[in-house]
């Protein structure tokens, strides 16, 4: 279908400058355990398409179900025309992909993993969970998931660009009691089936379970505040909100005027690999096939660079990043790859601070605002004194605002974990203000 799709392109290479073609192609499989029966096997595939034409300043786009040359033929016609009423814009630009290597991340264990073998992965998650601790009582959802995605970028004036991916996943969902019950989640994911941790996720929930359960509510006060890993993921894809250059163009980043600055604590250093081996996000080039590398966004807690597409860097007259992602409807947004955030110390937390709390379970992260930087949060944990667990609490709600919680970050650990397209580690803030009772 690819081959037919170029040579349609290729009829319509003098009607506009460039005409880009992001095909993508997935098949999945799932099982769902709730306790130690099967609840759900799910198996499915899907395909689709970006189009995107180019002439004079301007764009037109769709995105499509399915990949037909046909689609494609009549919308191309059906626009040479009405390309010409579309706003013209100086930093809309008909790039075309670079001459980039193929990338291929696909460990072979996708056709030969049955659904059979994924329940009994699901089953020994449950069993683990339900070994690890008496106050594990119930495990609702175990659930093993298995995707090999391809993506193929076509246009009429190069070689085609093609990555080609294998992703894996594991979910567990369990409640905990003991004078009350508590939730807890864990989760794991990899690009390679026998890296894939089913195991340390269950223990994670129980884990996270367990330890919330008596949970007493925290007193209003000042406190030096400990995110765990987890956290500091979700804590990191506001972050990420933060230095989109769309959103810097848009003037709804309370860090658009902060570039070269020191926006962040010097224990703050983050960075993108898109070439991060096994990374969920790797890849060599991106949505509008231009070539990846890694990329400073905060060193020491300057504030290096925004993350672009070919329009943002236009517009903002800074360098392109090659951070395009493309989106609904044919729009081209802005994603990292693989983000990491840098350890700053061989230390622990409580050789910095005496008395802490640490976060394990945050709600309501989303919902900072981006353009003051002002946010609100629910948060359960643990407090923590001379190294040890006081209580833990539930209940407590978490304020402040970004630029203040960035400037305040007293270190970043060595406990990294991934998750999805983040790794992260428990990062520490000075004092904030936490209410409780």
């Amino acid at each position: 279908m690819s081959n037919d799709i170029k040579r349609v392109l290729e009829r319509y290479r003098d009607t506009y400058e460039n005409i880009t073609v992001t095909a993508s192609e997935s098949v999945s499989k799932s099982v769902l355990l709730n306790g130690k029966t099967v609840e759900s096997i799910d198996i499915g595939s899907e395909s689709g398409m970006v189009i995107r034409a180019f002439r004079d300043g301007r764009v037109v786009s769709m995105s499509a179900d399915g990949l037909n040359a046909e689609t494609v033929d009549n919308f191309l016609k059906n626009h040479e025309t009405v390309i010409n009423v579309m706003p013209k814009d100086d930093h809309i630009r008909p790039f075309k992909p670079e001459d980039v290597d193929n990338f291929i991340q696909n460990d072979g264990g996708f056709e030969s993993l049955t659904t059979g073998r994924m329940a009994e992965m699901a089953l020994e998650a449950v069993e683990t969970a339900l070994a690890s601790d008496i106050r594990v009582k119930t495990v609702n959802q175990s659930v093993i998931s298995a995707v090999k995605e391809s993506t193929r970028i076509i246009t009429p004036f190069t070689d085609d660009l093609y990555s080609e991916k294998t992703y894996y996943s594991s979910y567990t969902y369990l409640v905990a009691s003991h004078k009350g019950e508590q939730d807890g989640t864990g989760y794991s994911d990899s690009c390679s089936l026998n890296h894939l941790e089913h195991i340390r996720a269950a223990e994670d929930a129980s884990i996270a379970a367990c330890a919330l359960l008596g949970g007493k509510r925290l007193k209003t006060g000042k406190y030096g505040v400990l995110f765990a890993p987890n956290v500091t993921a979700d804590f990191l894809s506001i972050i990420l909100e933060l230095v989109n250059a769309d959103n810097v163009y848009k003037n709804i980043s309370v860090l658009g005027d902060s570039l070269g600055k020191n926006a962040a604590s010097e224990a703050f250093t983050l960075f993108d690999d898109p070439h991060m081996k096994g990374g969920t996000g790797s890849c060599n080039f991106d949505d509008e096939g231009l070539r990846t590398g890694i990329t400073p966004i905060f060193t020491e807690g300057v504030l290096d660079t925004f993350m672009h597409n070919s329009y943002t860097s236009s517009a903002l007259g800074m360098r392109n990043t090659a951070h395009a992602r493309a989106g609904r409807g044919g729009s081209m947004g802005i994603g990292a790859s693989n983000l990491i955030l840098k350890a700053s110390t061989d230390k622990m937390p409580y050789e910095f601070m005496n008395e802490y709390v640490k976060v394990t379970d945050v709600m309501g992260m989303h919902t900072a605002d981006t353009v003051s930087g002002d946010f609100s949060v629910g948060i359960s944990g643990l407090l923590i004194r001379n190294g040890r667990t006081v209580h833990p609490f539930r209940e407590a709600v978490l304020s402040g605002n970004l630029k203040d919680l960035l400037k305040s970050l007293v270190g970043v650990f060595e406990d990294h974990r991934t998750f999805g397209g983040i790794t992260a580690s428990s990062a520490l803030f000075d004092k904030m203000t936490v209410s409780g009772e």
